[in-house]
């Protein structure tokens, strides 16, 4: 399967354009959303009009958090129905064929707001990764191409083509759409090839 990975939109609608081109062109079979799709709420109409109809799904980061679950009136009543649609689906995290996809790092909750906002050390997302059973996890939020193991980071920055050893075990960090990048994954070739938006 062909991924496109969307991190850190922040409603920069131009990128997300380029973006969703750049994917289509490469043939991607679905998109994830890594979170943070919303930011003030200006361009929010424009952004989902362009997510909401992609095979795939998305997760919520810590700036979409209070448009996801039961909303005051007062907060439903300020954005279309469509909208309120697409936030409500967003999921805490995703798995697609054993990749686990979620906004922050995998040995922090999703669903606390606290951790939604909490930026580890590398020190911490290498220990935190230890303990993860997934083989292969996908995060958002740190606007920055990085990647894990169990044991350490890798020098990698997102310059070329990651090749995914499959006796490995890799978190890798996707650089934002706002800043200009997306990415694709291939999960029967296990690469990611970053994307450089123009």
């Amino acid at each position: 399967m062909r991924v496109g990975l969307l991190a850190d939109i922040h409603e920069a609608v131009a990128p997300l354009t380029a973006a969703l081109r750049e994917l289509e062109a490469r043939r991607a079979d679905a998109y994830v959303m890594l979170g943070d799709a919303l930011e003030s709420g200006e361009r929010i109409e424009q952004t989902v009009a362009l997510l909401e109809d992609l095979p795939g799904g998305g997760v919520w980061g810590n700036h979409d958090l209070g448009l996801c679950g039961d909303l005051p009136a007062s907060v439903g009543a300020q954005f279309s129905q469509a909208t309120l649609r697409y936030f409500s689906n967003l999921r805490p995290w995703l798995e697609i064929e054993g990749h686990r996809f979620q906004h922050i790092d995998p040995h922090l909750d999703p669903n606390s707001f606290e951790h939604l906002w909490t930026f580890p050390t590398a020190e911490d997302r290498i220990a935190g990764f230890a303990q993860c059973t997934h083989r292969s996890v996908f995060v958002g939020h740190l606007h920055d191409w990085q990647v894990f193991t169990p044991a350490r980071q890798l020098d990698w920055n997102g310059e070329s083509t990651f090749q995914y050893m499959p006796d490995q075990r890799f978190l890798t960090v996707v650089h934002a759409v706002t800043d200009g990048w997306c990415a694709l994954l291939d999960t029967e070739q296990c690469t990611l090839e970053p994307i450089r938006l123009t």
